[in-house]
């Protein structure tokens, strides 16, 4: 049996019915740990966060590596990987993107998100993009408050990029849609207690009430998410108003490529990455063989269902199976890209459809108000009952396929093919990597130099937490930060001993809004990346987003911080 290092404390702390890891350093670190975990750190980084073409091994793999050269360099022990991987916080964050990974298909698949699409984007490629970019980040900031902004990207960042493929838009429109969706979903998320998981780490370990939650950060929010829009239509004016010139349009289809077979929804755009991830294969045409493939499965000869399931939307044409060549000629017959002019397909109106397809509907309406309903509950000690962040979700997406099952007679593994496992694996490899670097004890050294200096009750103090809670979020994202240092807030108010919940909240507040300074400093940002990918092939780098995230997490961070310190003292 390997033990963990005995300068670390790793085990997980039994503490209000959860366990969760303590990184606090007892002893001196090895020099061998610190030297060697801090390089592997340091050339595992740029892999996370750049993009980088010449050696294309991608985020998901990155991080798995990175995490590998942490465990056989002995700077994570075997043990702990399984402490790392079974930690309530890092369990709670792929629960929460599992289930709703679940839920969103039987949205699509539904026609909500249609819906949504069709308020967005109705009017085709005329519409201009000022008017489509204040309804993205609108409905982002939203749906982060709601359902946190994990789970928001994840769901409407496939959408929108669809829509826009389909309807042939400028390239140069890609990038702030990309940056407006990830960092409103970041502001829109702290305004609540569930928007986040920092945020429930915090509601629950500093014992934040939810009233206190609304009461200091929903006006920062809301404000900040208006400076945020603002900020975008500013820093990108020309491509707002269409003043570039007609040689710097790229086109998500240029002419000069073959057409390919379109998938019409997010479910076939999930299991298109599942079956051919490589770059090098052509994802839609995979999607194909899966539509026949279920097609044979239930029956039908392809024109039957047109779309798997897709109740909510106009059938499309139907795609041949991808068989072996026959005469010379392919078996799939490529669709040619929608007309930009073609309106919005609307979904069939709940009336028109048969009797179980609205029972369903309904059962779908009622379980999506109460994971917000359960989700909204305040934290433990507050209320007896706990509805955790992750297990709600969860819990709703394997009942929501029970009932699919007993009312559409759906085969259940349809869903669980709905799960892009590169996402799940990717931060799998991330908690291992930063548990790795958490290992060196140079995080928790930072913050015991600096804490006789973060005195919350004078401006400086504030000043000097705010940048260290700003570096170390975007050193290795936000929720480790915040795992790490939640429990130390309560020192952070110099002679006396810290009461309210002021330390909560401005942490709550900073580590939130820091996620948007880089790609890495969220989860929602690099979910948003690593979705751009997949569906556009549209490559968000550090680079490209540092020039806005840099600029505008200053901003609307220190523009609001005031509000957050004033109605946190009340």
């Amino acid at each position: 049996m390997v033990l963990p290092h005995p300068n670390v404390t790793v085990a997980g702390a039994y503490q209000g019915g959860y366990s969760e890891l303590d990184y606090s350093c007892h002893e001196k670190v090895p020099i061998y740990v610190q030297v060697v975990g801090t390089i592997i750190f340091v050339v595992v980084w740029p892999f996370i966060v750049l993009d980088m073409k010449w050696f294309p091994l991608g985020r998901p793999a990155a991080a798995l590596v990175g995490a590998t050269l942490m465990v056989v360099f002995h700077i994570v022990t075997q043990s702990e990987v399984y402490a790392i991987q079974g930690d309530f916080g890092n369990m709670q964050t792929i629960f929460l993107l599992v289930g709703m990974m679940m839920l969103s298909y039987y949205y699509d698949r539904e026609g909500l998100l249609r819906l949504i699409a069709l308020w967005i984007f109705g009017g085709g490629k005329g519409k201009s993009f000022g008017a489509i970019l204040w309804k993205v980040c609108l409905l982002s900031a939203i749906l982060s408050a709601l359902i946190t902004n994990d789970a928001t990207c994840l769901v409407i960042t496939p959408l929108i990029l669809n829509e826009f493929k389909q309807q042939k838009r400028s390239q140069r429109e890609m990038l702030p849609l990309c940056l407006g969706i990830a960092t409103c979903a970041n502001i829109g998320s702290a305004a609540t207690v569930f928007g986040n998981p920092q945020n429930a780490f915090i509601g629950a370990a500093a014992n934040v009430p939810l009233l206190s939650f609304f009461q200091a950060l929903l006006p920062a929010a809301l404000i900040g998410t208006a400076l945020g829009i603002g900020l975008l239509y500013l820093f990108f004016f020309k491509v707002v108003l269409g003043h570039y010139k007609d040689e710097e349009v790229e086109s998500i289809y240029p002419s000069s490529q073959p057409h390919h077979t379109i998938p019409a929804t997010l479910a076939d755009e999930r299991e298109s990455v599942a079956l051919s991830y490589d770059q090098s294969h052509d994802p839609y045409q995979s999607s194909a063989v899966a539509r026949e493939r279920e097609n044979l499965r239930n029956g039908s000869n392809g024109h039957a269902h047109g779309s798997r399931g897709n109740r909510g939307l106009s059938p499309r044409p139907n795609d041949k199976a991808d068989g072996e060549h026959r005469n010379g000629k392919s078996d799939i017959e490529p669709l040619e890209p929608p007309s930009p002019a073609a309106p919005l397909d609307l979904p069939t109106p709940l009336k028109d459809r048969p009797i179980r397809e609205r029972i369903f509907a309904a059962w779908l309406a009622f379980v999506t108000v109460l994971v917000v309903a359960l989700l909204a509950v305040p934290p433990r000690p507050i209320v007896s009952a706990e509805f955790n962040l992750g297990l709600v979700p969860v819990a709703a997406s394997v009942l929501t396929m029970f009932v699919d099952t007993i009312v559409n007679r759906k085969y259940a593994y349809d869903v669980i093919l709905k799960i892009d496992w590169c996402v799940i694996l990717m931060f799998m490899g991330l908690f291992v990597w930063l548990g790795g670097f958490q290992n060196t004890c140079y995080p928790t050294l930072a913050f015991n130099k600096l804490q006789p200096y973060m005195d919350l009750h004078k401006i400086e103090g504030v000043l000097i937490f705010t940048v260290f809670v700003i570096v170390g979020s975007n050193l290795f994202s936000n929720v480790p930060l915040t795992i790490l240092i939640v429990h130390r807030v309560k020192d952070l108010c110099g002679a006396e001993e810290c009461t309210g919940p002021l330390g909560g909240l401005l942490l709550a507040w900073i580590s939130t809004i820091a996620g948007n300074f880089t790609l890495i400093g969220s989860v929602a940002n690099l979910i948003v990346a690593e979705k751009a990918r997949q569906v556009a092939d549209f490559r968000m780098t550090f680079w490209r987003y540092i020039r806005f995230g840099f600029f505008s997490t200053l901003v609307v961070l220190f523009g609001m911080l005031p509000i957050v310190y004033f109605l946190g003292r009340l």
